[in-house]
């Protein structure tokens, strides 16, 4: 409830039963008697028979002789469980082995964002890349600069570039 709304109460919230306090002295003085009466009881309350715990172990000695335990089955042993997994193991193995597709996967069939998000998700430097090249695989004609005519680069900033990018960039 809201601070703004607690002066508009009329009720205090709190209920008492219908005929409570007529006869609530009795009831009060009722408990009283019985706590008086409990606090001068000097033990529990509880007594053990005598001679009780030395004779005990052989009573329930004798009363655990006489249940009956019921056998107990075992509904999968293990032996078997492992008998039916291995099984499992060696048709699969065979189902791999003899059904193997022919496709034989090449570079041209994996997708170029596949290979995209590969090397950017490794931490390759320039380095490892540059062990993995020949010096026939390198050709000068891929690091000599292009030349862009102004029709391209025209058709390029009209589809790529924004005029705040522009202006931003100096």
């Amino acid at each position: 409830m809201k601070k703004s709304k607690l002066h508009t109460i009329k009720e205090p919230g709190f209920k008492t039963p219908d005929s409570y306090f007529d006869n609530f002295d009795e009831r009060l003085f009722k408990k009283m008697a019985v706590q008086k009466e409990m606090s001068e009881m000097d033990g529990p309350g509880y007594k053990v028979p005598e001679h009780y715990f030395e004779s005990f172990d052989a009573k329930l000695e004798n009363r655990l002789k006489d249940v009956q335990q019921p056998k107990v089955r075992s509904l999968v042993s293990w032996r078997k469980a492992a008998y039916i997994s291995g099984a499992a193991a060696v048709l699969v193995l065979m189902f791999t082995v003899f059904l193997k597709s022919d496709n034989i996967l090449t570079i041209n069939q994996v997708e170029t964002a596949s290979i995209e998000s590969y090397l950017n998700n490794e931490n390759l430097n320039i380095y490892d890349i540059t062990s993995l090249l020949n010096a026939e695989d390198i050709v000068v004609d891929d690091f000599v600069a292009n030349t862009f005519t102004d029709e391209s680069l025209e058709n390029y900033l009209i589809n790529n570039a924004s005029i705040e990018d522009l202006i931003n960039d100096k």
